[in-house]
């Protein structure tokens, strides 16, 4: 399905991210794990490569364009191209308008935005080479909105709306832009949010209960919509949010 594809993952060393290079690896992909996690980010690499699959971890904070310039360089170096860029990397701050400082706003904005923006920049001449696409990590809370989560609330409304708009310019070039908006997600950050809850038990069967497919995603399962919207089986998708959310938003 993506035999021979280049693919660069940020926040790729864990989470959401980890599960899509997995993935997007097992169908063939050469994966480029670009996270700011030194201890994580080489265990995704050999995790990937002990199951035969080729794979680099490249050091990289996604709000410094030196950095993210240099990881598009290692990737080209290594793999000679690069076919799809999964714009992944985010942080999540809970706080209401009230409680937010002006530091966290601009730093989960860098993150979650200005980063999207600035591994997209710099990827773009390789992926107009090869007639790529891009594909943005945003949210169903970005669709729906989310209470005390007013910065990641505008990021991931951000993102859909920066989709939208790259889509629209980047079609003559032969390159495809979309995104995907998960709601709910097994990942290791959601277990620790079940374990800091009063009763993480009765937390668990709650938002559970709110899906109507009566659990959350697995990682697995956000990679293989990744996946499709990487493959030539999308030729003709750009400009989507796709929902990945088991039906939440719905009646969020």
């Amino acid at each position: 399905m993506l035999s021979d594809m280049v693919v660069i993952v940020t926040g790729g060393a864990k989470g959401i991210g980890l599960g899509c290079a997995k993935v997007m690896a097992a169908k063939g992909a050469s994966v480029v794990i670009a996270d700011t996690d030194r201890r994580t980010g080489p265990h995704a690499q050999s995790d990937l490569r002990r199951a035969g699959h080729q794979a680099i971890f490249v050091a990289t904070d996604v709000t410094h364009a030196d950095q993210v310039e240099k990881m598009v360089q290692q990737a080209v170096s290594k793999f000679g191209r690069i076919d799809c860029l999964l714009n992944n990397a985010g942080i999540h701050i809970s706080e209401t308008v009230f409680e937010q400082s002006e530091e966290e706003w601009d730093q989960l904005l860098d993150i979650n935005l200005k980063g999207y923006f600035l591994c997209a920049k710099a990827a773009l001449p390789h992926l107009v080479d090869r007639r790529g696409s891009i594909i943005n990590m945003s949210s169903m809370v970005g669709l729906v909105g989310q209470s005390r989560a007013t910065a990641y609330a505008a990021s991931k409304g951000g993102i859909i709306a920066m989709t939208k708009a790259m889509a629209l310019d980047l079609a003559p070039e032969g390159v495809r832009v979309n995104c995907v908006c998960p709601g709910w997600v097994q990942t290791p950050l959601v277990e620790e949010w079940f374990s800091q809850q009063p009763d993480p038990e009765q937390a668990r069967e709650y938002i559970y209960s709110i899906h109507p497919m009566g659990r959350i995603a697995t990682v697995e399962e956000v990679g293989e919509a990744v996946a499709f919207l990487a493959s030539d089986a999308a030729s003709f998708i750009t400009g989507i949010a796709l929902p990945v959310d088991g039906g939440v938003t719905l009646g969020y």
